[in-house]
Order: C-alpha cells, then sequence, then structure tokens
C-alpha cells in the first residue's frame, strides 16, 4: 500500500528521526566523558546501584533520560498522526492476506492472548504494545529504522546470527518472536529451499510482517502463537532461533520457551539465541558503563525484564530445558560499531549467541 505522507508530516517524521538518531550516537559519549572522569569516585569493581548514583549526577545522562523517552513519544505520535487520516484504507490492506498468488501464507489464531505480564506494559512505550493497535507493525519499523540509526534497514540484526549459526540441512526453520519478519528474512535467501516460520502472539505485528515480506519477495509463513506454545508436532523442526525475545518475557516464560523449542526440534537440531552480553561480561570485557545504560533504559522504556534477563546464565537456561553442547560467542554487531570506527548510545560491543543442540 502506498500510505499517503504529506510534504509537512515528512518534515516532521524526518525531524523526529534526526533527534532518534542524535539520541543513540551525540548524547552517548558526553555520557561516556562523564564517566570515564568520575569513576575514580567508585573505587575498584563498582556494582550497578553505585554506577547508578554517580551518573544520576550526570547532566548529559540526565539530559539523555529525558530525551529518549520523549523523542520516543514525538516518534509514535508522528507515525499515527499520518496514518489516523487513512485509518480505514491501512486496516483493510493489512487485513486482507493470503492472496492468490502469494509466496507465503498468514495463519491468525483469535484464541492466542498476549501474556498476562503484558497487562500493563507499552514495551518501547508503543501505544498499546504490540498488540493493542491495528498500526503495530508500521509503528515499530517505522520507529526501529531510526532507533538503531538505519544500521538494520538491511536485516544486519537477523544476519548477524543467521551467519553465526552453523550452517547445515536446515528443512524447516522457526523464527520465534519474529515481530514483523526481520529476523526471518535471513533464512529465506540462506535456505532456499527451506519452509520459514516467523511466529509471535502480536496479530497486528505478523499482518504487516506478512506484508513486508511479500513485498520483499520473501516466502515466510507467518502463525500467530506464544513463542512458549507453537503448533508445530515434536521432532519436526531443525532450526529454532529468537533476536531480542528473551528480555522481554518473564522468568518462567524464559524457561518455557526452551523447553518448547526442545520439543519441536528434530534430534540433531539447533536452537540459537541473540541478544546484547550479559552485564558480567559487558562489565569484565567492556565498557562497565553499557551495564548501567541497559538496565536504565530498561526500566524507563518498559522493557522490564532486561535488568532480570541480563542478570542471568543463559547457558543454564538451555541446559535445564535439556540442550547440549551448549555454547556462547560473540558475533559481529553492526549496530553499536564493534570493531568499527562507529559508536552508539550503549558502547561497543559484540552480539552474543547462545546456541545448544538437541541430543
Amino acid at each position: 500500500m502506498d500510505i499517503q505522507v504529506t510534504r509537512t508530516e515528512q518534515a516532521k517524521y524526518d525531524f523526529v528521526s534526526g533527534l532518534m538518531g542524535y539520541n543513540s550516537t551525540g548524547i552517548g559519549p558526553a555520557m561516556v566523558d562523564f564517566y570515564e572522569t568520575n569513576k575514580r569516585k567508585l573505587g575498584p569493581n563498582p556494582d550497578l546501584a553505585a554506577t547508578k548514583a554517580l551518573m544520576n549526577q550526570s547532566t548529559a545522562y540526565k539530559f539523555g533520560a529525558f530525551f529518549e523517552f520523549n523523542d520516543h513519544a514525538m516518534m509514535f505520535e508522528t507515525v499515527l498522526g499520518i496514518l489516523e487520516k487513512q485509518k480505514d484504507e491501512v486496516i483493510e490492506w493489512l487485513d486482507t492476506h493470503n492472496e492468490p498468488g502469494a509466496l507465503g501464507s498468514l495463519s491468525l489464531n483469535d484464541d492466542v492472548k498476549p501474556p498476562r505480564y503484558y497487562k500493563n506494559v507499552e514495551i518501547h512505550t508503543q501505544p498499546g504494545n504490540y498488540h493493542g493497535s491495528p498500526f503495530a507493525g508500521l509503528m515499530y519499523h517505522w520507529m526501529i529504522g531510526p532507533f538503531l540509526c538505519n544500521r538494520d534497514n538491511n536485516d544486519e540484526m537477523g544476519w548477524d546470527l543467521a551467519n553465526g549459526i552453523p550452517k547445515g540441512d536446515y528443512r524447516t526453520i522457526v523464527d520465534l518472536g519474529c515481530g514483523i519478519g526481520k529476523s526471518t528474512i535471513p533464512y529465506c535467501d540462506l535456505y532456499p529451499d527451506a519452509e520459514v516460520y516467523g511466529v509471535d502472539y502480536a496479530a497486528p505485528m505478523i499482518k504487516y510482517g506478512h506484508k513486508f515480506a511479500e513485498q520483499r519477495g520473501k516466502k515466510i509463513h507467518f502463525v500467530q502463537a506464544q513463542a512458549e506454545d507453537t503448533p508445530f508436532e515434536d521432532n519436526s523442526v531443525d532450526l529454532v532461533t529468537a533476536i531480542w525475545l528473551y528480555h522481554e518475557v518473564n522468568r518462567k516464560g524464559m524457561d518455557e520457551i526452551a523447553q518448547e523449542a526442545l520439543r519441536i526440534l528434530k534430534p540433531g537440531g539447533k536452537f540459537a539465541i541473540m541478544e546484547s552480553p550479559p552485564f558480567k561480561v559487558l562489565n569484565e570485557q567492556y565498557h562497565p558503563l553499557s551495564e548501567f545504560l541497559l538496565d536504565s533504559t530498561g526500566r524507563r522504556m518498559e522493557d522490564p525484564f532486561i535488568p532480570l534477563f541480563f542478570s542471568l546464565d543463559r547457558k543454564e537456561i538451555f541446559e535445564t530445558a535439556g540442550f547440549s553442547a551448549v555454547r556462547e560467542e560473540g558475533l559481529p554487531n553492526h549496530l553499536t560499531g564493534w570493531s568499527t570506527d562507529v559508536n552508539y548510545f550503549f558502547g561497543s560491543y559484540p552480539w552474543w549467541m547462545t546456541i545448544g543442540e538437541k541430543a
């Protein structure tokens, strides 16, 4: 669908997008300078509480926190203003799926409900969360590009994990928490003979994901289901993946997703997830300020499980579920500029893959 945008609306969107990029790359260095100048006050091996107390004295951090929250609000207000004017046409377009000649498919299930722990949460402060607005997929897509400084416009994050997973004869691939499918698309290119599925609980996300994939010429079967409870049969899948899913579910969900992945995988099948490194790794091997920035952003921007997940042993989650040969590996990270000369709000570090095999 050709969504109509006036010159004034485009100018406002471009302005807000520029602010979002500045928040990610322009304010962060000032926070780092403050930390480096004052870290002697913390003493050796400071904990998160001590770092928080220090950074709350930083004008750069306090301004950045205010800036981030309100810039997101401006972004969503801008996008919703554009879409609301064409509400009927956009919803009709999103509700039209599985048309003749479609490469992939969309399977919706009205019985799938939002997780209980999302009742009072709007992830990333997105209005209605991922499920409460018919425009959720569009809002997410229009926001995520500027938020990631346009460093994921070619699905770089999805490719970083897909290329990090050992190559294999994967005939059935399931991407859990797929959202609009940007993390799913690389598997269509890497394994063109495979049946590729994207699973997400939120109908508005996969409705748009279906449209997005078809426009990109990618054959993806989108399925509305909880990652903890998918419709796939036992021992039927070769590869299960998830990017940025685990930090958005509660502790019980983390275990249940790993157990579900084990159930649907064939013997020898692999389960791989990608997130930022755990806090311990960030502190020991990269910049300790990254822990504070991830933790504080999670709390401020309604990502409530970030502080918990990044403190956990991910290998233990996999092993408790029953996976063997579990290992972790740093992967190239185009977003934060790891091994490049670019920078990003959270500092520079690799992505962190946790991968296990079903015996």
